[in-house]
This record gives C-alpha cells, sequence and structure tokens, in this order.
C-alpha cells in the first residue's frame, strides 16, 4: 500500500495532493492510512510530499536547463516566494544558488533522478514544418542520440544556432507493441520565426491532430520504465482512447549526443 501511494505521490508533483484522494486510491480511511504512512515513512505525509517536491526541484537546478519559473510549477509551487522560502529552509541556500554553485551541489546532493507526470493533457497542435533527419536505432538506448550530431552539423552550416530551433524526436513505433529494438526515429528541428529552403524530401509535417501529452525527466537507461509508465496510465484513462500514429518527444533543448540524459520531455502520444 505505502508504495502505491509514494508512486502515486512522485507522479503527480506538479498537482494538488490531497489526503482524500490517496484515501480513494488505496481504500483506506485517511485517518487510517495517514498514521500507516507517518509511521512508514517517519515523518509526516504533509512533509514527505514537501520534501519530494523540493529534492525533485534540486534535480532540475542541478542537471538541466530548465528555468526557474517552469521549474516551481513542475514541482507543485505557484510563486517564485513561496518556493524560494521552502527550498531555502531544507537547503539552506536559494534555488538560484544552488543551480550556479557545484560545491552547493555537493553539499547537498541529490535524491531523485527521474521525473514523471503522469498527469495528460489533451491538446491539438498547430501542425509545423519540420527538417527531418532519418535514422534507426534503439529508444532506449543513448546511441540513438548520435543523429543529433548531424542536426548540429546541420544548424552549424546555415550558420544558425540551435536556439533558434524547436527539437523533436519523432517515434515510428512502439517498442512495448512491436517488441522491436531497432525502429525508425527521426531527429527534426522547427525554425522559430523563420523559414528554412524547402526540402520535400527531408521535410515533414509534425503533430497533426490530438495528442496527450505527458512530461518527464530522467536518465536515458529509464526511459523504458518511464514510458512502461506513462503506457500504464494511459491504458487506464477511461475517456481516452489511443490511435495509431508517430508520438514525438519535444526536447527542452537540442539533445547532446555525449550527455543525453536529464533532458526535460514534453511526450506526445496520439489520441481519437
Amino acid at each position: 500500500m505505502t508504495s502505491e501511494v509514494l508512486l502515486y505521490i512522485n507522479n503527480n508533483l506538479d498537482s494538488k495532493i490531497t489526503l482524500e484522494r490517496l484515501s480513494e486510491i488505496t481504500g483506506y480511511s485517511p485517518f487510517h492510512l495517514q498514521r500507516k504512512l507517518s509511521a512508514d515513512l517517519g515523518m509526516s505525509l504533509g512533509k514527505y510530499i514537501q520534501e519530494q517536491r523540493l529534492h525533485t526541484a534540486a534535480y532540475f537546478l542541478a542537471l538541466t536547463k530548465l528555468p526557474l519559473d517552469e521549474i516551481k510549477y513542475l514541482v507543485g509551487f505557484d510563486d517564485n516566494s513561496s518556493f524560494g522560502r521552502a527550498f531555502k529552509k531544507l537547503y539552506a541556500v536559494t534555488p538560484m544558488q544552488y543551480r550556479k554553485s557545484k560545491r552547493i551541489q555537493q553539499e547537498f546532493p541529490l535524491r531523485t533522478f527521474r521525473y514523471i507526470s503522469t498527469n495528460g493533457v489533451l491538446c491539438k497542435e498547430q501542425p509545423q514544418i519540420a527538417r527531418v533527419f532519418a535514422y534507426r536505432g534503439d529508444y532506449f538506448s543513448s546511441s540513438i542520440y548520435a543523429i543529433w550530431k548531424e542536426v548540429a552539423a546541420y544548424i552549424e552550416a546555415i550558420n544558425k544556432t540551435p536556439q533558434d530551433f524547436e527539437h523533436y524526436a519523432i517515434l515510428h513505433e512502439c517498442p512495448h507493441l512491436t517488441d522491436n529494438r531497432e525502429s525508425r526515429y527521426d531527429a527534426a528541428i522547427v525554425p522559430k520565426g523563420f523559414k528554412l529552403p524547402a526540402a520535400p524530401y527531408l521535410q515533414a509535417r509534425i503533430l497533426e491532430g490530438r495528442y496527450v501529452r505527458y512530461n518527464f525527466c530522467s536518465k536515458v537507461q529509464d526511459y523504458e520504465a518511464v514510458s512502461a509508465e506513462v503506457n500504464n496510465v494511459l491504458v487506464q484513462q477511461k475517456n481516452i482512447e489511443h490511435r495509431h500514429g508517430v508520438s514525438y518527444f519535444k526536447f527542452d533543448s537540442m539533445p547532446d549526443p555525449e550527455n543525453p540524459d536529464n533532458l526535460f520531455i514534453n511526450w506526445y502520444l496520439p489520441v481519437a
């Protein structure tokens, strides 16, 4: 029972987590559940949730490029002041001091290396024209990021920078269904505010139709476990019907082929 509750908490840090909701999940009364969890955790449930939010924030600050304004929402805070006060109370420094200082990060080592939000957001994106770079490989291996070397060379050749583009992976298969380890994978870039020369065989329309979007951030070695969790949640959604089609990773920054871990990813899965 405790592990089930902790999984729910860790997958819903961007939302309000109530004792009543946890009670619904477990079937225990709120009173009994709170006593049981406090005994198992060695602290109050509220304190545990707060610390998980802040430990996850520290993970984002140390290992991602996400802006502070976005991090606070991802871990369930509504404003900078309450987030800053809570973070400093636990870590003895401000969030920005923690991000900037490797020494401080060593003094307060990270306690989490994975983030998933299973609060799916239904959306219909505006289709965009992307420049694509075709590849095949194992979605769950860092070797698949080798294609981004080609992307980086192309961007440099046209005198642009990675910041001039949005960065996507187009996932043409679901290894959980096909059991294929070698799957089609396209790296894709969308220019921000300008057009690239037309190249019919090297471009594609992406994000057409309706999607449900989940967020996650982890090491590549954890992608298989993360995707299994997300797919399990999607299957249980009674109001969402998965449809055939490609899915997309939208990265917070261009992947580094040498170190692709801990990219913040919006995962778009096609739905009817």
